[in-house]
């Protein structure tokens, strides 16, 4: 494994020891987490073996000055993936289910059965996640009543390894002195999932739901809508998640979760951190707030 994905799974490895600690999720799930958090690093490290040069996707780019008026490098729907390495990582981590939680155990059999009578198509269901297309994932949610969410998990975490490999190569095109000032990724055009503050100042990145790129952002700037009247924008925080916190916006009622580590030794990774702070999203949902996305694990 090349020294950066060690890198990265060392901070996982720490993250998940940290999420063990606390009583935020059942056990078999942070198990199941963890396991898919392996496959993918596995996945991601092949591929970054075999990678081409990044210049064999300069020509499909934007315009970089086209995409700083609010435009987006590269469309998700124009994203490209290994379909052979997505498949064997779906065939992986649905054998991991199996052996799951139960809820979880007979989502992956109503699957592997929907799949032998062709309700589920792997295939067209990873063109409908590079599409966007969410009705297609609700549809979906019948066939596996007992965790809803299950073959959307199932086809996002076999097809990320790819789409954040291409989404990394596609970011370093944009220029690195530049905040992003507009709703949306400047790679693939999706909402932002997470946000941090970092370093001395609190400077803010976002992390794309989409293809995991995080990119800086303006601080006072609802990332969702672009609202920039503080007197629209608002946080809140608990005590019972120190070094979380979420921001709203009052214009388009939404709302993100920040995570702000900078007075506290705790390892932090947008993805884990989006997972360790799900009591944040039921309590501002019961203010109104909605989040335009799901985690990175599907829910």
């Amino acid at each position: 494994m090349n020294p950066d994905m060690e890198k990265e799974k060392t901070l996982f490895s720490k993250k998940l020891d940290s999420l063990g600690k606390k009583d935020c999720l059942p056990g078999p799930l942070l198990a199941l987490v963890a396991a898919t958090i392996d496959l993918q690093l596995a996945a991601k490290d092949r591929l970054l073996e075999a990678a081409s040069p990044g210049d064999t996707i300069a020509a499909s780019l934007e315009d970089v000055e086209k995409v700083l008026r609010g435009a987006c490098l590269l469309p998700r729907e124009r994203f490209t993936l290994d379909r052979e390495t997505a498949m064997g990582l779906l065939e992986s981590l649905s054998a991991l289910a199996a052996d799951s939680w139960p809820p979880l155990a007979h989502a992956a059999a109503r699957i592997a059965a929907a799949r032998q009578n062709r309700e589920f198509d792997p295939a067209a269901a990873m063109d409908a996640h590079l599409a966007g297309d969410d009705a297609f994932f609700r549809d979906l949610e019948r066939l596996t009543p007992q965790a809803p969410r299950f073959p959307g998990f199932l086809v996002q975490a076999a097809m990320a390894p790819g789409l954040e490999i291409l989404g990394a190569q596609v970011y370093a095109r944009f220029p690195a002195d530049r905040s992003w000032t507009h709703g949306h990724c400047p790679v693939c055009g999706s909402p932002p999932l997470v946000s941090r503050l970092l370093g001395k100042e609190g400077a803010r990145h976002l992390t794309c739901s989409f293809c995991h790129v995080e990119y800086r952002a303006r601080r006072l700037m609802c990332p969702f809508c672009g609202e920039d009247d503080a007197g629209k924008l608002d946080y809140f925080t608990t005590p019972d998640e120190p070094g979380y916190r979420i921001d709203t916006c009052a214009t388009c009622m939404r709302y993100i979760k920040t995570t702000d580590f900078r007075e506290f030794d705790r390892p932090s990774h947008p993805l884990l951190d989006d997972l360790e702070s799900l009591a944040l999203d039921l309590a501002v949902q019961k203010k109104g707030f909605t989040r335009p996305v799901l985690s990175a694990w599907g829910f």
